[in-house]
């Protein structure tokens, strides 16, 4: 064999050895928790309620009885990892941007910081498969409708079950 294509194998192996040291440093990252966020507008213009938000409206009401109508807007779902941060669309151009902070499987429990427009950042702890409200100041530009983020959170560890 020639010296050089032996200095070129060689050259090759130490580059793929340091290639897979490197990479094994670094885990895979795993999806944490799946956020769902819904998009929700109360109007106190109409009286129509989404039939799927019929016991959300009976609970708002305890709190702002003028809101008589909702309507079911934009709902996105993602998975995230603690410490990641992510935009999710709402109306209009409004977004809302959630960072989960931490979570606690054996209690079932996630913190997340949420920025909603009009809304300074909210930070919370949640327990799993509850819907959270968050009532905005947040007007829509054509039907003047208030905006309601409703935000829950599932273990992804529980959904691959």
């Amino acid at each position: 064999m020639r010296p050089h294509f032996i200095r070129a194998a060689l050259a090759l192996l130490l580059t793929v050895a340091a290639l897979a040291t490197v990479s094994a440093g670094f885990p895979a990252q795993t999806d944490d928790v799946r956020v769902t966020i819904l998009a929700i507008t109360a109007s106190s213009q109409h009286q129509d309620v989404n039939p799927k938000l019929r016991d959300f409206a009976r609970e708002v009401k305890k709190y702002d009885s003028s809101l008589s109508g909702y309507r079911l807007g934009q709902m996105d779902s993602r998975a995230l990892n603690v410490g990641q941060k992510e935009s999710f669309k709402l109306v209009d151009d409004a977004t809302a941007d959630i960072t989960v902070l931490g979570k606690d499987d054996n209690g079932q429990r996630v913190r997340l910081a949420v920025k909603a427009p009009l809304i300074g950042e909210i930070t919370y702890l949640t327990c799993y498969d509850k819907f959270f409200p968050i009532v905005t100041r947040y007007l829509t530009k054509n039907d003047r409708e208030r905006l309601i983020v409703a935000i829950m959170v599932k273990s992804v560890a529980k959904e691959k079950k």
